[in-house]
């Protein structure tokens, strides 16, 4: 009776080994596709850093820049922390909770283009095209969200939360340049005074 327990034990052992270590190397696929998505759009950011400083005012945009990197991860981290989302797979996992490369380069990248699209737009056109960003961002989100390990949704996290808090930062991320657009502005015209 006993050696039958240890055979059937042995016989289940030697039936899960090959599917535990399958799992094992598909998990590690799908992480090396996750790393070579993270690559890419690291050298995407990387190679848009030129082009969107390119246009002038550039102390402006570098404003933009590191504003929106400052806003992004206080968001995340508040997001992270509550646990409505993580990002399993990310740069730099054992020092921070946050997707560091969407906060600190490709978030502020697309805030700048899109403060220069809306540079002399209208109250209107500034909403409109806050919307043209902020929509296909929440759609390749949720994509990733859906197909990979990149970014995950817990309970309290949805799309629409995605969407508005994008609109949101952009639209304050473009309040703030304009505030500063007007004090230096008005600083000018008092020097000349």
């Amino acid at each position: 009776m006993l050696f039958s327990y240890f055979l059937s034990l042995w016989i289940n052992y030697e039936k899960t080994i090959p599917t535990i270590w399958t799992d094992i190397l598909l998990i590690r696929q799908v992480m090396k596709v996750e790393r070579k998505i993270l690559r890419f759009l690291f050298l995407l950011g990387i190679g848009l850093l030129p082009v969107i400083f390119r246009k002038k005012p550039a102390k402006d945009w570098f404003l933009v820049f590191f504003f929106k990197g400052y806003l992004s991860s206080f968001v995340d981290s508040i997001v992270t922390s509550k646990k409505w989302l993580n990002f399993p797979v990310r740069f730099l996992p054992k020092h921070f909770q946050i997707n560091i490369l969407f906060d600190y380069l490709l978030f502020p990248i697309t805030c700048v283009a899109y403060n220069q699209i809306s540079q002399h737009s209208k109250l209107p056109g500034i909403i409109l095209k806050s919307f043209y960003f902020s929509i296909p961002m929440t759609f390749i989100e949720v994509l990733l969200e859906k197909y990979t390990n990149l970014i995950k949704y817990n309970k309290g996290w949805h799309w629409y939360d995605t969407l508005l808090t994008e609109t949101c930062t952009f639209l304050l991320s473009r309040t703030c340049i304009g505030f500063v657009r007007k004090l230096d502005k008005d600083n000018k015209k008092q020097s000349f005074l």
